[in-house]
């Protein structure tokens, strides 16, 4: 491994809300992402995902722990350094509808980084580097100054891919980056975003729940649940011999495209309930649907522990 581009010990975003209610979406997060690779975070909906990668890139304040880029400490970055980390640092959301300001063309739309940044010196060279981004995302220039609500999805996704590559940045957040897109173009944004991470040497913050999509594309995976890392590992480490039960579950949830096989592999059907927002249990935050849980797990919160060479996970009966 290289060194490490980002460095989050013990991350904590807490929302608060009426009444005095606190839901800890993160809740003492660590993990590091190496320059070049791609790091998948999968989990359920609501396990803390979007907020945690949101606090890493410096979108949303912490409420406890450590984010370093570089060595720097993110949420105390000022001035021309926090400048030069926006810029650094891109995120494609997962809404291609919401993420466009209908009101702007696409020059302007792809653009804006660069009259933020101050990247081009010339109306002429800004529609050249414009132009030169939409030819790299596979984008027509005929839709030049074409509005959002003309294209489709995938198209706008496009979009917003160009504008995030405009500033030529080091690393992506890539936030569900195809859950909104009809599953016949979802292939085609992926197989993009691995071609640009190819071209332009890209560190890559993969966020989805789509696990067999991030099994193909990520060289290790984060798996969360209830705003904690339970388990880190290689990808194809992670999927043949997953160490955490709420891994080895969402994993038997996965389809096998032959029927046969399908019929005859064991399913793990959890039970019990999940915690409320703001009632997460002391200990293991599994230990509710577990089936290997014991009293121990209710009370002593497990931390994450080497099982095999770069792969760890969060549980006390490993």
């Amino acid at each position: 491994m290289t060194q490490p581009l980002f460095e989050v010990k013990d991350l904590k975003k807490y929302y608060r809300g009426r009444g005095g209610s606190v839901t800890k979406a993160v809740d003492g997060v660590s993990f590091s992402i190496y320059t070049g690779e791609v790091l998948g975070m999968v989990g359920e909906s609501g396990c803390g995902k979007t907020s945690c990668g949101r606090t890493v890139a410096g979108l949303y304040p912490r409420d406890g722990g450590m984010v370093r880029y570089r060595g720097e400490d993110v949420h105390a970055m000022r001035g021309a350094r926090r400048a030069a980390f926006c810029r650094e640092v891109q995120t494609i959301f997962q809404d291609p509808y919401a993420s466009l300001d209908g009101r702007n063309d696409v020059m302007e739309l792809i653009a804006e980084g660069l009259d933020i940044q101050r990247l081009t010196r010339s109306a002429a060279e800004r529609r050249e580097r414009v132009e030169e981004l939409m030819e790299l995302v596979g984008l027509n220039l005929s839709g030049l100054h074409r509005c959002p609500h003309e294209f489709s999805g995938g198209m706008r996704q496009r979009i917003g891919i160009a504008r995030a590559l405009a500033v030529e940045p080091r690393f992506l957040l890539c936030d569900e980056p195809i859950s909104a897109l009809d599953v016949s173009i979802q292939a085609q944004i992926i197989n993009l975003l691995m071609d640009m991470r190819e071209k332009k040497g890209l560190t890559y913050l993969l966020i989805s729940h789509d696990l067999s999509m991030v099994k193909h594309v990520s060289d290790r995976i984060a798996v969360m649940y209830l705003g904690r890392i339970v388990e880190t590992s290689p990808a194809e480490e992670l999927y043949g011999h997953p160490a955490h039960p709420y891994t080895r579950a969402l994993i038997s949830a996965i389809p096998i495209p032959d029927p046969r096989v399908e019929r005859r592999r064991e399913r793990i059907i959890l039970t019990g309930q999940v915690p409320g927002p703001s009632d997460r249990p002391d200990g293991c935050c599994f230990a509710g649907r577990c089936p290997y849980a014991e009293q121990s797990c209710f009370i002593c919160r497990p931390e994450l522990r080497e099982v095999s060479p770069g792969h760890t996970a969060a549980c006390h009966k490993l």
